[in-house]
């Protein structure tokens, strides 16, 4: 399914500017595995005209739980990774109709 996406953290700090901008893509949940561990994962991806290849428009959400829903929308709560440090990451993602 399309969505925009709201990213609502930077480094674990929620955003105080309302104004921050979306990302549109194909929303994507599944599970992988990291040695004998099963993770679950949340994407935000880009898919090439063809479907052959797709992009990660946003780094993954790891162990994303839904938060809430209401008015076409999803509040997404998981950890994100950079630098190989976790983060509190949240997206709030808004089904897209277009």
């Amino acid at each position: 399914m399309r969505f925009r996406v709201y990213a609502l953290r930077r480094g674990g700090r929620r955003f105080h500017d309302r104004g921050q901008e979306s990302v549109r893509g194909e929303l994507h949940l599944h599970s992988i595995m990291r040695g004998q561990e099963t993770h679950r994962v949340a994407q935000l991806r880009s898919q090439d005209a063809r479907g052959s290849r797709s992009d990660d428009l946003l780094p993954p959400l790891y162990e994303p739980e839904l938060v809430a829903v209401g008015n076409g929308a999803l509040l997404l709560r998981g950890y994100e990774s950079s630098g190989g440090v976790g983060y509190v990451q949240e997206w709030r993602c808004v089904l897209d109709s277009a």
